[in-house]
C-alpha cells in the first residue's frame, strides 16, 4: 500500500468515526426527549429510514439537514460537533485531594482549582466558633452554597446569616469573610468566576 492509499484509508477510517459519533449523539438526544424515529421525521421532514441510518452511523448529511435536525432538538448545531467524548471520562477527587488554604484556626478551606473552566470550587468546613482570619476583596463575583448548619457572612459593614442549604451570591468586590457562630460545625461549597488562589 503506498502513501497516498494509507492517507485515504486513515481519512475514510476517520469519516466513519465521525459519522457514528454524531449517530450517537442524536440517537442520545432522541432517547432523551423520549422520541421515536417516526415524531423526529414528521418533525424535520426527513425519512425514518434516512434517520435509522444516519443513528448508526451509515449515511452522510448535507448541512441543510443537519441544522434542520438540531433546530428540531433545540441545540446549537455546533454543540453536536464537539469533540467531548474522546476525553479519558470524568475525574473524581476527594475532599483529601484537594489543597489546603489556611483561613484560620478551625476552618478548614480545600481548593478544587480548575484553570480549564476558569473558575475555582472551595470546599470549606467551620468548626464551631471558627471565622476566616482575614477579609479579602477581589475581581469577580462568589457564589456560596451552605451543605450543613449556618454561617454568618460579613460583607462590607453589613452581616448576612445563611442557613443550611440556602445559597448566596455577591460581588467578590466588596470586603467580605464568613463565621461559624453555631455550636456545631457548618460545612459550605463557594465558587469564584475569577480565580484568585
Amino acid at each position: 500500500m503506498g502513501a497516498s492509499d494509507a492517507e485515504q484509508a486513515d481519512g475514510t477510517a476517520k469519516e466513519v468515526s465521525d459519522r457514528e459519533r454524531l449517530g450517537a449523539r442524536l440517537r442520545r438526544l432522541r432517547h432523551l426527549q423520549k422520541l421515536t424515529i417516526e415524531q423526529v421525521g414528521e418533525g424535520t421532514g426527513l425519512s425514518m429510514s434516512f434517520l435509522s441510518m444516519l443513528e448508526r452511523g451509515q449515511a452522510d448529511i448535507s448541512l441543510s439537514r443537519f441544522t434542520r435536525l438540531a433546530d428540531f432538538y433545540n441545540i446549537a448545531a455546533s454543540e453536536l460537533l464537539l469533540e467531548g467524548d474522546r476525553g479519558a471520562g470524568p475525574t473524581v477527587v476527594s475532599p483529601d485531594e484537594l489543597q489546603l488554604i489556611d483561613r484560620g484556626a478551625g476552618v478548614t478551606y480545600r481548593l478544587l482549582s480548575s484553570e480549564r473552566y476558569g473558575v475555582q470550587v472551595m470546599l470549606v468546613t467551620f468548626e464551631p466558633g471558627a471565622s476566616f482570619r482575614d477579609v479579602l476583596a477581589h475581581k469577580g463575583r462568589d457564589l456560596g452554597w451552605v451543605a450543613t448548619g449556618e454561617v454568618v457572612l460579613l460583607y462590607g459593614d453589613k452581616e448576612y446569616t445563611i442557613g443550611e442549604r440556602q445559597f448566596v451570591e455577591y460581588e467578590g468586590t466588596q470586603p467580605h469573610a464568613f463565621r461559624n457562630d453555631g455550636e456545631t460545625s457548618a460545612e459550605m461549597i463557594a465558587f469564584v468566576n475569577a480565580p484568585y488562589w
